[in-house]
């Protein structure tokens, strides 16, 4: 744990590789730096290099103080790797908004031996946060004066949240590498909103494929197309309905693997699954659940009656366990590979 001020003159000797990398971020922001390299999250393939301008990096730090008045010397929770835009974001918001910085190293649970500490803004990836409150974390002793928790990265389990404690504010926010962090967000409560508010001074409209496209100062005024299916509820609310790239084409019908798996998480909350198509001679794509580790599950449930919501043809048609799913640099489920050690097993 270190708790400093990225504005001061003088930084402490780095005692980690994180904390050099964060002070070296650091220092080539103060001396003017204009552009910024990162790669792209690599949730649908191969992380990508981008260049982000200084310019929109600033617009998004001011849009995210102004949202949640964030005042000087507030702290803000870094733990997150800042080869990637969510966890370099928290530094150039202390940067611009004279914040304090707490950094600690990314892991799966990064307020698991910190002492309490007021905190009044804290960014985590979905897994960070299932961590959290598996552990029974006293949030409270971090958040009570917190003006909010970020979660953001990845889809939040459903039963997950009905754990978490809503005596803070909580956002699960909407965003990626080209939108320099979010543009959206959605408060999560006990009965959260099932639509996402665009943040103030972001454009959005729907476009190719009725997938999102937003525009603002933190894209150069310029349109980005996204890959998410969307319903416009109207000019300032949408809801994500799945990736374009998660269709599922199976004899006919699109399944969209992200409904699917939203009515699967009531059934099992405990485990790591994803649903995917695979090739089928017959109906083109076959729906498959896979799921992470050997023990088996209750592969009765997986039928129409448990899972009301959905068709008979949604209802995923096998059920595959792999010992580990393959993985992202920046932690997310890699489900084209995963899929690919099924579909071609190592010898």
């Amino acid at each position: 744990m270190l708790l400093f001020s990225p504005s001061a003159l003088e930084y402490p000797i780095p005692a980690t590789e994180f904390e050099k990398q964060v002070f070296d971020f650091c220092q080539k922001w103060i001396k003017g730096q204009a552009h910024f390299h990162f790669m792209t999250s690599g949730s649908t393939g191969s992380p990508k290099p981008i260049q982000i301008s200084r310019e929109a990096m600033i617009a998004s730090a001011k849009v995210t103080g102004e949202w949640l008045q964030l005042k000087p010397n507030d702290v803000a929770l870094v733990c997150l790797p800042i080869h990637y835009i969510a966890g370099s974001m928290v530094l150039v918001r202390a940067l611009e908004l004279n914040l304090q910085l707490l950094l600690i190293e990314p892991c799966i649970n990064p307020l698991k031996d910190l002492p309490p500490i007021s905190i009044q803004l804290a960014s985590f990836v979905p897994n960070q946060w299932y961590a959290i409150l598996n552990d029974g974390i006293d949030l409270l002793s971090y958040f009570s004066k917190s003006k909010a928790v970020l979660l953001g990265g990845a889809a939040l389990n459903p039963t997950i949240i009905s754990q978490t404690n809503f005596q803070f504010p909580i956002f699960a926010t909407y965003g990626m590498t080209e939108t320099v962090s979010h543009v959206a967000y959605q408060m999560l409560s006990p009965t959260p909103a099932t639509c996402y508010k665009i943040l103030p001074s972001i454009e959005f409209e729907v476009g190719i494929n009725k997938c999102a496209r937003f525009k603002g100062d933190v894209t150069g005024q310029q349109w980005v197309q996204t890959n998410d299916i969307v319903e416009q509820i109207d000019s300032c609310h949408f809801k994500v309905l799945g990736r374009a790239d998660r269709v599922i084409n199976s004899a006919g019908r699109k399944i969209q693997a992200e409904k699917v798996e939203q009515e699967i998480a009531s059934l099992f909350s405990e485990r790591s699954f994803f649903v995917s198509g695979v090739p089928n001679e017959v109906v083109g794509q076959k729906a498959v659940l896979f799921i992470e580790g050997l023990g088996l599950v209750d592969e009765s449930l997986v039928n129409q009656k448990s899972l009301p919501a959905l068709q008979s043809w949604e209802i995923p048609k096998q059920v595959v366990y792999l010992p580990k799913f393959e993985t992202t640099e920046s932690g997310k489920i890699d489900r084209l590979k995963s899929v690919a050690l099924y579909l071609n097993p190592q010898k």
